[in-house]
């Protein structure tokens, strides 16, 4: 009796094509999900550094007689940005122009650039608490103070701004077109109207705009607490401080 070897089957190419449509599949869905994974690191990131810059801006007001800092102050000649005038309370020294400031946020798309004259930004201030005072000529009768934000857990103070390429890669240090687009207050019966999202992109046309990175604006509010706004859910009563100047 004759034993025949037994012939070993190979696969198909029709099962080859399967399994590597399997494979491409898993692939694809362990991508999203450390997409999302890595997304959501950066957004408790971005919200934890706005949580300590609204520390810094508490010791700015208690240092200040409960002012808010404005966004800039250019009264003395010395075009100090908020971020100027709250460096010695988070970074200990002023002026900070290096790459890891704080007030770059993790999610900044574009990579900050710096010279002698700019201070590293990605954060926009709300003008309605923080304006310009350059622009008032009184400092202490134009910032606004404490009790001015009756509504402090729901009003930004700041938060993701738009970069700008033509500005260094920074952001605006205030949100000046969403400020002129809903004034600094309003009825209440209108606090619930959403505001534009405006261009959400990275260009001058974007400039002085809130951006969502991830489909989300993080944003520090009055009362030194921080919060994720999904994009299209940012309100006239997110802006508007209660009392006018």
């Amino acid at each position: 009796m004759t034993i025949r070897p037994l012939k070993r089957r190979g696969f198909t190419l029709v099962e080859l094509l399967v399994v590597i449509a399997i494979i491409v599949a898993l692939a694809s869905l362990l991508f999203v999900a450390m997409a999302k994974v890595n997304q959501a690191a950066q957004s408790a990131k971005t919200l934890s550094r706005l949580r300590e810059i609204g520390v810094a801006s508490g010791g700015y007001m208690a240092d200040n007689n409960m002012f808010y800092p404005p966004c800039w102050n250019n009264t003395e000649g010395a075009n100090r940005s908020y971020a100027q005038l709250l460096d010695e309370y988070l970074h200990g020294r002023t002026p900070y122009r290096e790459l890891d400031s704080k007030f770059i946020g993790p999610n900044a798309r574009l990579p900050v650039k710096v010279n002698e004259y700019s201070h590293p930004i990605t954060f926009s201030m709300n003008f309605a608490v923080c304006p310009d005072v350059t622009q008032y000529g009184d400092v202490a009768r134009n910032s606004i103070h404490a009790t001015q934000v009756e509504r402090a857990s729901d009003i930004i103070l700041m938060a993701d701004g738009c970069q700008n390429p033509g500005n260094l890669n920074q952001a605006n240090a205030s949100a000046y077109r969403i400020y002129s687009a809903v004034g600094d207050t309003g009825p209440v019966g209108q606090y619930d109207q959403q505001i534009p999202v405006g261009p959400d992109e990275d260009s001058s046309r974007g400039d002085g705009w809130f951006r969502y990175p991830g489909g989300k604006c993080h944003a520090l509010m009055c009362d030194g607490s921080s919060r994720a706004f999904p994009k299209g859910t940012i309100t006239k009563g997110n802006l508007w401080i209660d009392k006018v100047r």
